[in-house]
């Protein structure tokens, strides 16, 4: 037993942080950043929010992605329409959910979440 304990506190480790990322994304809406680059061209019916901070943003972006960082989303989020749904992005998923979370509590319903976010897009980006 003494030589599995090594084998088995990172295994429970990675459970643990696997598990939380999925109970944080239960009810949320998420798509892949393949479907991301189908909604791209439906800008009247969604509005892309990337949550990135602005020089990550300034590196490297998705056209049509507009810029409000998680940082100051609660003083920024008046910039993301509630009359459309709102695919948030970010580095790789997580800063997404949060955001996602901060909205639904400033009254937003309609919420998709890019898994992967900049780190699984493989399409075009503007510099």
């Amino acid at each position: 037993m003494k030589k599995n304990i090594i084998y088995v506190i990172p295994l429970l480790f990675l459970l643990a942080i696997f598990g939380f990322q999925s109970i944080s994304a239960l009810g949320t809406e998420e798509i892949t950043t393949s479907e991301l680059g189908d909604l791209l061209d439906q800008p009247n019916d969604y509005f892309f929010v990337d949550v990135r901070e602005v020089h990550e943003y300034n590196e490297a972006h998705i056209n049509g992605m507009v810029n409000v960082p998680l940082s100051t989303l609660n003083s920024d989020y008046h910039n993301i329409p509630k009359d459309r749904t709102a695919v948030i992005f970010c580095r790789s998923g997580n800063r997404s959910l949060q955001a996602i979370k901060i909205l639904e509590d400033l009254g937003y319903e309609n919420l998709i979440n890019v898994k992967g976010g900049m780190l699984a897009w493989e399409g075009e980006v503007v510099n």
